[in-house]
């Protein structure tokens, strides 16, 4: 197989005549994410100003205020990253209707980083520096070249979790015009989890065994930076009432589900598949159930406490190296 590289030539005349190959059949599920986007766009300004209007005011408390700040510092510039990553894929995705889904997503992206920035700003929402572990994650997606790792690390890691999150605050938002906003939201990164979905097979289909393997060390480390900065994050959601174990699961959920979808796409098995993605249900499970047991922390038998706190632990002292 070919390795996946970018094409320096210019124009790729080989698109046109893949296009008009595809002209008369039917349209293509990618093409109509793109054309979702335009159908369902929204004005970020206006929607913020009616829902503040709607509810009269944003109104805050001093440690709800501490809270969001620290949890939509990760989310705001995790926007930023998905809106450079995805002008990266509408500029060198190979197939012409993943670079129209992923010219969608720019507007999206580009459309929710307003939106909070100029939430946080009218609510009075200090922006702490972004946790290292966060920065180290975003980082590493946008500077690798391989646009494997690029879908796979933006599309169905960091996209499937800013849409969990999004989901549990829309629920249970401390304030209303938050809540509001964020199904916005929420409805546009469903659409950018479809793009991982129905690309992505696609893209390690094309990929040597090598670039294979890279990216499956690729997904290690994305999955401890995820756990890490989960871990930091946890006083910080627990604050606004966020149930990090019923994350854990809805995280785990939209796992399946997109293992689900990608087999169902493509005809390759789940199994086939979690080489390339995701953990098993009951891996999820035994992970879930290590980092937010059901039970009090005190009941937790001796050493599930004591790696617990070595977790913490080692976390806080990455943290301060990396700072």
């Amino acid at each position: 197989m070919m390795a996946m590289q970018e094409d320096a030539t210019f124009p790729p005349y080989h698109l046109l005549d893949a296009y008009a190959d595809r002209a008369s059949s039917r349209t293509r599920k990618l093409e109509r994410l793109y054309h979702q986007t335009q159908e369902l766009a929204w004005n970020p300004r206006a929607v913020l100003d009616e829902l503040v209007a709607k509810h009269g005011a944003i109104r805050l408390g001093g440690a709800q205020r501490e809270a969001l700040g620290h949890v939509f510092t990760v989310l705001l510039w995790g926007e930023l990253a998905a809106w450079n990553v995805a002008a990266d894929l509408a500029r060198k995705l190979p197939d012409v209707d993943a670079k129209m889904a992923a010219t969608g997503q720019v507007f999206d992206e580009a459309r929710h980083f307003r939106v909070l920035r100029d939430y946080l700003d009218r609510a009075g929402v200090p922006l702490p520096k972004l946790n290292p572990y966060g920065r180290r994650l975003l980082v590493g997606l946008l500077e690798t070249k391989s646009l494997l790792q690029k879908l796979y690390g933006m599309q169905l890691v960091v996209e499937t979790l800013a849409l969990a999150i999004f989901k549990e605050l829309a629920e249970g938002a401390p304030e209303p015009v938050l809540a509001e906003l964020l199904r916005y939201i929420e409805r546009d990164e469903a659409r950018h989890v479809a793009l991982g979905v129905m690309y992505l097979p696609t893209l390690a289909a094309s990929a040597t065994p090598l670039e294979r393997a890279k990216n499956w060390a690729f997904q290690l480390e994305l999955f401890a930076l995820t756990v890490a900065g989960g871990v930091m994050m946890d006083p910080h959601l627990k604050a606004l009432g966020i149930d990090q174990r019923k994350l854990s699961t809805t995280v785990a959920r939209t796992h399946q589900q997109v293992t689900r979808q990608m087999a169902e796409e493509t005809g390759v098995s789940q199994e086939e598949l979690r080489g390339v993605y995701g953990l098993t249900s009951s891996q999820h499970s035994a992970l879930t159930d290590f980092l937010h047991p059901a039970r009090p922390v005190d009941e937790l038998p001796a050493i599930h406490r004591r790696a617990l706190g070595a977790l913490g632990k080692a976390v806080q002292a990455g943290a301060r190296v990396w700072s």
